[in-house]
């Protein structure tokens, strides 16, 4: 979590804390033990390469949609199809609606996300600024693109 942090204080300009760690106990903590959170490990050739969480009540949509809370890949592993190959696992283990955020300040995630979610619904997601005015956010349905992919 420590480097996740470290990662997002270079993109928005966060301050590391007087005890030399970024973000409170508390707060990292709650990101673990949320009940409507399920967090996942990522491994690429059988070592830890990030992690996952999402959110079952999106922050903005709520209860019925499902959201990527946080999602890292270590520096070492990026570029090489792993952080793509998780999201599409993510995605078809839990078919329905999505919502997935990025920070203004983040345009490589927002690159990264237009691809990866364009590419598995096959350009049908819709795009829209954050509600709260901070970034850009992703919805799409996985369940409805299903359905128009059986004959």
């Amino acid at each position: 979590m420590q480097l996740y942090l470290y990662d997002f204080a270079a993109i928005d300009d966060w301050a590391i804390g007087e005890d030399g760690f970024y973000g409170s106990a508390a707060t990292i903590e709650g990101f673990w033990t949320d009940p409507r959170m399920t967090s996942y490990l990522v491994r690429a050739d059988g070592v830890l390469a990030g992690f996952v969480l999402s959110r079952d009540g999106a922050y903005f949509a709520g209860d019925g949609t499902r959201d990527i809370s946080e999602f890292f890949i270590l520096r070492r592993h990026r570029r090489q199809g792993i952080g793509g190959e998780v999201a599409r696992r993510m995605f078809d283990a839990f078919p329905g609606k999505w919502e997935v955020t990025q920070l203004a300040s983040n345009v490589e995630a927002q690159k990264f996300w237009r691809r990866v979610i364009g590419e598995y619904t096959g350009g049908r997601y819709e795009e829209t600024p954050r509600p709260d005015g901070r970034g850009v956010m992703q919805r799409f349905d996985t369940a409805r693109q299903r359905m128009k992919e059986t004959p």
